[in-house]
């Protein structure tokens, strides 16, 4: 195991401080109930389209996006890859898209969901009958406390990246930098130097092209590859530098050392979380000191 650094653990505590300083009890309110709603509204909608839990095939031949309930309706309920280990036929990449599945395909999903949903919490299945009001109330009730607390987190998370990148994106600007239209980047060459690129996607040999934050052009045709990542805790701090270093490989395996990757880490995370970004050669910034970054930018193209 790798020493962590003094550097890593003190940006990590400011990190971690600043996080608590600037809790935001009405945004976070505001994400709350947004989050209830929107599942409380899609609960009651995948309970429609599969004639309450009577029809799954029916309901996933309208929209894929119903599987985020379906998943929380079993016994007991499945992620994502749990469920895909379970029903490999299963994309879930329709559930995030919202497209019909075909279907051969939602009526292999459907079976799954037949075998492992928790029947305790429908009577109305075994009983051949209609649920009452309360019936389908608690239900609903049982998947939003699932799930919104999840999505809650993922909002409040998304709301701060997002104001995380634009504190970049200004930055840059200030610093007499030109914004260029994303698009797919196969060519290196077509980044300019004091050039940048919001949510473009770097083309890789191996893998699907990875989308990257924030591309800066820099001299001698190199591109720096600007993660942006917001963490809640430390638990999801180690989700969000596994995706940096997934992405990173993909980059170093496909263009060499002409593009680098760099990394803009803000909220709860483990020192030693940032040790595996700088021992593997990602360049770690601080949202609590954007100086550091502009200097670093900057200097690499003087």
């Amino acid at each position: 195991m790798s020493i962590i650094s003094k550097e890593n653990e003190e940006n990590s505590r400011l990190a971690k401080r600043y996080y608590l300083e600037n809790t935001d009890p009405v945004g976070e309110a505001r994400d709350w109930g947004h989050a209830v709603g929107e599942i409380r509204d899609a609960a009651y909608a995948a309970l429609e389209a599969s004639n309450y839990l009577r029809d799954f095939e029916a309901a996933l031949k309208v929209s894929g996006s119903h599987m985020l309930i379906f998943r929380h309706l079993l016994a007991p309920p499945k992620s994502q890859d749990q469920f895909s280990l379970l029903c490999p036929e299963w994309s879930k990449a329709s559930e995030k898209s919202g497209n019909a599945l075909k279907e051969e395909k939602a009526l292999v999903t459907s079976q799954v969901l037949d075998i492992w949903k928790d029947r305790s919490i429908a009577p109305w299945l075994d009983e051949q009958r209609l649920p009452t009001q309360v019936e389908k109330a608690l239900i609903v009730e049982r998947i939003v406390s699932f799930i919104a607390p999840k999505l809650t987190e993922t909002q409040k998370r998304n709301r701060l990246s997002n104001d995380q990148e634009n504190a970049v994106i200004q930055l840059l600007k200030g610093l007499g930098w030109t914004q260029a239209k994303s698009f797919l980047i196969d060519e290196l060459s077509l980044i300019k130097p004091r050039t940048f690129l919001h949510k473009a996607r770097f083309a890789t040999a191996t893998t699907n092209a990875q989308e990257v934050d924030i591309a800066c052009g820099l001299k001698q045709g190199i591109v720096a590859a600007m993660e942006c990542k917001v963490t809640n805790d430390a638990t999801n701090s180690v989700k969000r530098v596994n995706d940096i270093l997934k992405k990173a490989k993909a980059w170093k395996d496909h263009w060499g050392s002409f593009v680098e990757t760099a990394a803009l880490l803000q909220g709860v995370i483990k020192p030693s979380d940032v040790q595996r970004l700088t021992d593997d050669g990602v360049m770690v910034f601080w949202s609590h000191d954007l100086n550091a970054f502009s200097d670093w930018v900057e200097g690499r193209n003087q």
